[in-house]
């Protein structure tokens, strides 16, 4: 290939790099999460968010710490959807409970493993926020893994 030719790929590849490198570093790990605990949170909602990559929720939290805000993470938007949440399901101010694994560090938040707002549940895997169990075949309740 000719040097011109060789310049023009790395001049090219240069604003690739710089988008897949900004992309990535976005992107963050699940590992602050302890999937092996599910905590039951009860509170008001403030903002949620159903959206790619990750959705997102900040509750209002009124418990024995005091009154304050926490922020939640779930599944992709399309993970939502095929678990049977509707855009008009949850509101600002509406009340909800979430099911969450929790961080691993003790701080406020955690990975959205299931919800009830509304009279409406949203499990992923067949988890219930109410039991935190997963319904098995025959309609019994399994514990949570």
């Amino acid at each position: 290939m000719s040097t011109f030719v060789n310049k023009w790929v790395v001049a090219a590849s240069i604003p690739a790099l710089v988008l897949g490198a900004s992309l990535a570093s976005a992107h963050h790990s699940a590992a602050q999460f302890d999937f092996s605990k599910r905590v039951t949170v009860e509170g008001t909602v403030e903002k949620f968010e159903v959206k790619n990559p990750h959705a997102s929720a900040v509750i209002l939290l009124k418990d024995a710490k005091g009154e304050r805000k926490a922020e939640y993470e779930g599944h992709s938007a399309s993970h939502f959807y095929r678990a049977g949440f509707t855009r008009d399901m949850v509101h600002a101010g509406d009340k909800i409970a979430i099911l969450i694994a929790p961080r691993r560090d003790g701080h406020d938040g955690g990975f959205i493993q299931a919800f009830t707002v509304n009279g409406k549940t949203v499990g992923f895997g067949g988890l219930s926020p109410e039991t935190g169990k997963a319904a098995a075949a025959d309609g019994a309740t399994a514990p949570a893994k």
